[in-house]
């Protein structure tokens, strides 16, 4: 397997004044911003000139916290209309980093050369730092602004797609069902993710795999024991509308953390609500897929994303 198992804002005030607001932007990107040895120093500019050099930057931060940085990883030759992918990781929120992510984004920039990629971290849920699903989703929707309001900077469009492994599949989809303000990410890929937060079953459950009970993850992601209204309003699967951007799911039908289960549930309800969407099971497969399953997924994400941004 090339995937860790598991689940695997910066806020500037708007009370200051203009050039207070313009200054820090500007420091943020000139003091934040660190190349990778090697990786390219094509930077912004679309007028005349030669096409721009790959640009890899490394833990760029978009906000203040030790947490809130990304990789991002700029194309040979782009330009204002490229593509640009975010990446998820998982780790039942709690855990997990973005380089858990690099091999999906190796893949995917093997596969679709042409686009930019983000690849995310965020702060994780804990008790004792008082991080919850307000504060992490708070953390997407940063890191999302970030590279709206420079794509300038970058050389990048503002059409953004996202993809997340468990945990971080949870994360993608309920951005994009439920924060996607403007629409700017035109689709998501669901890589075992838990769709449905009020699963009373699984609430109840004991992972033997992972260790703990899984009301323990849950109720530090919410915030909260059992609660029907709150979790099903952090759940894909209740925040999906007739709306809702196209969505692929793939899933193991031998997972042992996240149920195959919640993954039908969510198919069913596209398909109700009439959701563009695909859903592909990999038979004997678990929680995180094998490399023929993980490649296929990923020609399948790159069609899939492709076919629904024209």
């Amino acid at each position: 397997m090339h995937n860790k198992p598991l689940f695997n804002c910066h806020a500037i005030s708007v009370s200051v004044q203009f050039l207070s607001i313009l200054f820090s932007t500007t420091l943020l990107l000139s003091s934040c911003i660190k190349d990778e040895p090697g990786g390219g120093t094509g930077g912004g500019g679309t007028g005349g000139g030669s096409p721009l050099a790959e640009r890899i930057i490394l833990d760029t931060a978009y906000g203040t916290a030790p947490a809130q940085k990304m990789d991002i990883y700029l194309p040979a030759g782009r330009t204002a209309a490229t593509k640009l992918i975010v990446l998820i990781h998982g780790g039942g929120w709690e855990a997990g980093d973005k380089a858990d992510m690099n091999y999906y984004k190796n893949l995917l920039r093997a596969k679709w050369p042409e686009a930019a990629i983000a690849n995310i971290n965020y702060r994780l849920a804990s008790n004792a730092g008082n991080i919850h699903h307000t504060e992490i989703m708070g953390d997407v929707s940063a890191a999302v602004n970030f590279l709206v309001n420079n794509k300038g900077n970058f050389v990048v469009s503002d059409s953004l797609l996202m993809v997340g492994a468990s945990a971080g599949a949870h994360l993608a989809m309920l951005y994009t069902y439920a924060y996607n303000i403007g629409n700017k990410v035109r689709a998501v890929a669901d890589f075992y993710g838990p769709a449905v937060l009020n699963d009373w079953q699984w609430y109840n459950s004991f992972n033997i795999w992972m260790g703990k009970a899984i009301k323990d993850l849950l109720i530090q992601y919410n915030n909260a024991p059992w609660d029907l209204a709150l979790y099903q309003s952090n759940s894909p699967y209740s925040r999906a509308t007739g709306s809702s951007r196209p969505t692929i799911i793939f899933h193991g039908t031998l997972d042992l953390i996240v149920p195959l289960y919640q993954s039908q549930w969510l198919n069913g309800q596209l398909n109700t609500l009439g959701v563009p969407h695909a859903y592909y099971e990999y038979f004997l497969d678990g929680h995180g897929f094998n490399a023929a399953n993980t490649d296929d997924a990923m020609n399948k994400t790159v069609a899939f994303f492709k076919s629904h941004l024209q």
